[in-house]
């Protein structure tokens, strides 16, 4: 018997007694955000405003400790829910019966997914969150809501739903996460259907920033729910492949700290 197999039975039971697990910080630490968030806790830059939770992530003063912008232009910044419609949405998501959005947050991405989508599954592990979608679309029916514990998305049909988008979610999780949820969301797809997934980078010049910054927080560990996970484009690269999946692009290049996958699933998987 090898040195593994033999610490591993006896690792699991610790590790099942004492970790919190990465999933669980992240959903806590998102709840509690959702939880305690107004609009008016943020100072904007003159011409925004902040209505609905995620409206700071392009609205808030950078020069007062506010959020990054992901190093978009300001006319970007400015505008954009018009620039993914324009570079993301447009050329890459299509239309269908029923979309899924991973962690839609406070509806940002949801009110410009509506118009494509006969049905919308919104998938959120905080209560908080999915309290703020519900307030916000009061009057939509179109909409499904699954609270989940941030690890497995909910029990659909196989093979279901014609679309899978998450944007400002992924790119806070670590690639055996990240991975975890392509092996779901390659078994929810429809044959055809499109995968669309904004993740962390640290190849990029913003990213290996940023994941500088992290390290000093989190030297040893993870501690810190909003930590930018550790990704790149080649490992996602390898991760749709080894799922089977055409890969329309590793990285867009449209956020320029991180990037968005593109894939879709076959119609036909090789045998």
């Amino acid at each position: 018997m090898g040195f593994m197999e033999k610490i591993l039975p006896n690792w699991r039971r610790v590790t099942a007694v004492k970790k919190i697990g990465e999933a669980k910080m992240i959903a806590d630490g998102w709840d509690r955000y959702a939880r305690e968030w107004k609009p008016d806790k943020f100072r904007v830059v003159a011409g925004s405003s902040v209505q609905y939770l995620g409206d700071e992530w392009t609205a808030e003063d950078a020069s007062a400790g506010g959020t990054t912008t992901y190093g978009l232009s300001e006319d970007a910044v400015a505008n954009f829910d018009a620039y993914l419609t324009e570079y993301l949405l447009n050329p890459y998501l299509p239309s269908g019966e029923e979309g899924m959005e991973i962690g839609p947050g406070g509806g940002r991405l949801t009110r410009l997914l509506l118009p494509r989508t006969k049905v919308l599954h919104l998938v959120d592990s905080s209560p908080a969150m999915l309290a703020h979608l519900r307030r916000r679309f009061t009057d939509v029916p179109n909409l499904r809501y699954h609270r989940t514990d941030g690890v497995k998305l909910p029990e659909l049909q196989p093979e279901s739903i014609d679309y899978v988008i998450a944007f400002d979610v992924f790119v806070h999780f670590e690639p055996r996460l990240l991975f975890g949820y392509l092996k779901q969301i390659s078994h929810v797809l429809k044959p055809g259907g499109t995968g669309i997934i904004h993740y962390s980078n640290v190849m990029t010049p913003i990213g290996w920033e940023q994941f500088k910054i992290d390290v000093n927080i989190n030297p040893e560990s993870r501690t810190h729910f909003a930590t930018l996970g550790v990704m790149c484009p080649q490992l996602m690269e390898r991760f749709l492949q080894s799922l089977e999946m055409e890969v329309v692009s590793s990285d867009l290049r449209i956020i320029p700290r991180d990037a968005v996958a593109v894939f879709r699933k076959p119609r036909q998987i090789t045998p």
